[in-house]
């Protein structure tokens, strides 16, 4: 399910959660805001519990597999269902539980540091790539849920709000540096008249500059 959402770091996945959990909502087409999370949490979970378990992968599929990443990468999002293998999982029905699983998995990957494991498809991934991965992926699933009502515009607004105060903050950090003409000598053909300027006159010297005669 294409969405507007734009998430790239774990952080943001979990920030995204955080106005997901307090605003009204509903879910969309037939996917529970269960199997939504808990597909999420299984994702995170393998790229980090996995380890040691790899695919033989010969040199075709290794180079097929980095250009479907790079491919998925310069897309930003899944378009269909189908591309996911094994999603939707099965329905558990339980959304608070799914949704300690899911913020338990986000935390233990950010305190992973490695190794991590083979991606099915993409093969072997550190954790910048994973977490590329994951952000996609929670980009799409994310499209299943519904938010309305009054905590949705004001999230919206509060993350305008931080936009601008962090543009405002580059800007007051690394000001523009003003040229001032004053100090700045002419440069190409003025240049000559710049340095035949006569000096100003001066009352001690009787030829007034202009030199012996």
């Amino acid at each position: 399910m294409k969405s507007i959402l734009k998430l790239k770091t774990i952080e943001d996945i979990d920030r995204e959660l955080s106005i997901i959990i307090a605003c009204e909502k509903k879910q969309k087409a037939d996917i529970s805001l269960s199997q939504v999370y808990d597909f999420l949490a299984e994702s995170i979970e393998l790229s980090i519990q996995r380890i040691g378990s790899t695919n033989k992968r010969n040199t075709i599929n290794k180079l097929l597999g980095k250009y479907k990443y790079a491919k998925l990468l310069s897309k930003g999002n899944y378009t269909k269902a189908n591309q996911i293998p094994g999603f939707p999982p099965k329905d558990l029905g339980d959304a608070d539980s799914a949704l300690l699983r899911l913020k338990t998995s986000l935390t233990a990957f950010r305190l992973h540091s490695g190794p991590f494991a083979e991606h099915s498809v993409f093969g072997e991934l550190d954790k910048k790539q994973w977490e590329r991965i994951h952000a996609i992926l929670a980009v799409f699933l994310f499209g299943y849920i519904q938010l309305y009502g009054d905590e949705k515009l004001r999230f919206a607004k509060e993350r305008e709000q931080r936009k601008e105060k962090s543009f405002t903050e580059k800007k007051h950090n690394h000001p523009q540096k003003k040229k001032d003409d004053r100090d700045i000598k002419p440069s190409g053909h003025n240049s000559r008249k710049w340095k035949n300027k006569k000096k100003p006159h001066h009352k001690g010297n009787k030829n007034q500059g202009g030199g012996p005669r």
